[in-house]
């Protein structure tokens, strides 16, 4: 057996394996479980996404979703389940379907002592990030974290806790631009052992060494590497809004390589909520990150920004990197949708591949709701993106307008128009398209499902 098969093995037996345990705990007690199918029906009058050769189609996409939470002093679990089918018309490309999984466990054997911890988030994500987003520049993409998780109290407000970790990391397949034998499939070993003093119920302060041992499927473009980071962390809470710090070095040793890399780390988040209904967060960040250390599950919020559409995938077909990345994002909740603006800029220097960039950009996306029934909004994002390493220059924007009435608390249909359009100074980047939209879904949460703004936004189980 290939080891690219093994790996795919192993990943879904994982996968598999935290949906089991989600579903262990929902027997074990009391649960909410939300639920709802829907339908999407897209004309596009450029699927191919080109200048040049434009073709229409029609695109039928059937959505299920099914969601299980429950929130208990020994149990905390949280389990997303969504599939999309995806029927080309006019057989511009195959038929298929995606799934997405999102899951988080936590299990308290002896309070304040034990407990055990499962995170796992299969998606897809960009093969090659450079290239226009199509179906066929598509991969499935999972993200698997599970372990102990140990603490010992001196006293009251003194702590010693150590969290141990496996994470395995897996892509379907890689960028264009590499042999297909060369992999960005990784697994790792993370030991995140900390001091921590509490100087008050709201405020900690604590002394922490990460070391970790990274393994690569392919080592001929990414190396094996040891990282160790060294930091000291503030998390102080006020009334209605919170600040965490870390600031500290890391060092980097990669196999077959006798010189190491050291850096800053440092971090920066303050999250106010402003009101009932409102919340701000402000978002610093500089440090080593590598592909889907943060993009998929350490921290993305202080990194990475969800949904800005081309961020997670800018960094899925590389390997280290080094990073200075700032954002800003509002949110406000309305009775029945929630407005959203985010901005944010990024420099990412790429130790291992050529896809070092800087990148900057907005997504917004605001309603009103004219009566319990009608809702309307408009959304939109830019975000542009220079390529250091092929002086290209790449900026894609667009916008549109989303109607949405019900028929029942549950039951609903949406009309929607959009345009996006990409310029860049390498000509097979540029394209326009027109996409209409109509759409009805049933949901016990009508929150958790909506139609996909821009196409090109893929984590399907992030709402």
């Amino acid at each position: 057996m290939r080891n690219s098969d093994k790996v795919a093995r192993i990943v879904r037996m994982l996968g598999v394996g935290s949906c089991a345990l989600a579903v262990f705990c929902a027997r074990a007690q009391a649960s909410h479980i939300e639920y709802g199918i829907g339908y999407d029906g897209i004309f596009t009058n450029n699927i191919y996404r080109q200048s040049t050769n434009k073709q229409r189609e029609f695109i039928n996409e059937p959505r299920a979703l099914f969601s299980y939470q429950k929130h208990s002093r020994r149990i905390d679990t949280h389990l997303d389940l969504e599939a999309i089918g995806r029927q080309f018309t006019y057989g511009t490309y195959p038929n298929d379907v995606l799934f997405g999984v999102n899951s988080l466990t936590h299990i308290v054997v002896l309070p304040k002592a034990f407990s055990l911890s499962e995170r796992d988030i299969f998606t897809q994500a960009p093969i090659d990030p450079r290239f226009v987003m199509q179906p066929t520049n598509l991969q499935n993409t999972n993200a698997f974290s599970a372990g102990p998780n140990f603490s010992w109290y001196v006293d009251p407000i003194d702590a010693f806790k150590v969290d141990l970790r496996y994470r395995n990391f897996y892509y379907q397949k890689e960028p264009s631009t590499f042999p297909t034998t060369y992999s960005t499939s990784n697994y790792r070993f993370v030991a995140e052992t900390r001091f921590v003093h509490a100087f008050s119920r709201r405020t900690k302060a604590s002394l922490n060494y990460v070391p970790s041992e990274v393994f690569y499927q392919n080592t001929v473009v990414n190396p094996d590497y040891r990282r160790q980071d060294v930091y000291l962390g503030l998390d102080t809470h006020f009334a209605n809004a919170g600040i965490t710090a870390d600031g500290g070095r890391t060092r980097i040793e990669q196999t077959g390589d006798s010189g190491t890399l050291s850096g800053t780390l440092a971090r920066l988040t303050v999250d106010d909520r402003l009101g009932p209904r409102s919340r701000m967060v402000l978002a610093a960040d500089r440090s080593y990150g590598d592909a889907g250390r943060y993009a998929l599950l350490e921290a993305p919020a202080q990194n990475l920004l969800l949904p800005v559409a081309t961020n997670p995938s800018q960094i899925i077909g590389g390997g280290l990197y080094y990073g200075r990345m700032a954002s800003v994002g509002y949110e406000y909740r309305r009775p029945y949708g929630t407005d959203r603006i985010n901005a944010f800029w990024q420099h990412l220097h790429y130790l291992t591949a050529t896809l070092s960039q800087q990148l900057e950009g907005g997504v917004f996306n605001l309603g009103y709701d004219f009566s319990d029934r009608f809702t309307d909004s408009i959304f939109g994002d830019y975000v542009r993106v220079n390529y250091l390493n092929f002086n290209a220059d790449t900026r894609d924007f667009g916008g549109g307008m989303r109607l949405r009435y019900r028929l029942s608390p549950d039951l609903s249909v949406s009309l929607e128009g959009m345009y996006d359009r990409g310029l860049s100074t390498d000509s097979v980047l540029a394209y326009s398209e027109w996409r209409a939209i109509i759409g009805v879904s049933y949901l016990t949460n009508p929150n958790r499902m909506r139609t996909d703004p821009f196409i090109h936004y893929t984590n399907t189980v992030f709402y």
